[in-house]
């Protein structure tokens, strides 16, 4: 059961919720005048972001599990 949520919500959420950033990104890299530098830089800022979010989640998570056994 929890297979079909999971792939459901992957497909929700990399295919409709991420549209627009795939649009964005498209702009930068077709769109006149080139600027890589600053596509590079906004990827390492999403990098940076989503690490700091992943590792945050871990450890509230790690934190949680300590307080409240199961």
């Amino acid at each position: 059961m929890a297979h079909e949520t999971l792939h459901i919500g992957l497909i929700v959420i990399f295919g409709i919720i991420m549209l627009p950033v795939y649009a964005m990104v498209a702009g930068w890299l077709l769109g006149k005048p080139h600027d890589y530098r600053t596509v590079a830089m906004t990827f390492g800022y999403i990098g940076v972001y989503v690490v700091a979010i992943v590792v945050g989640l871990a450890v509230l998570g790690v934190a949680i599990s300590l307080v409240v056994p199961y």
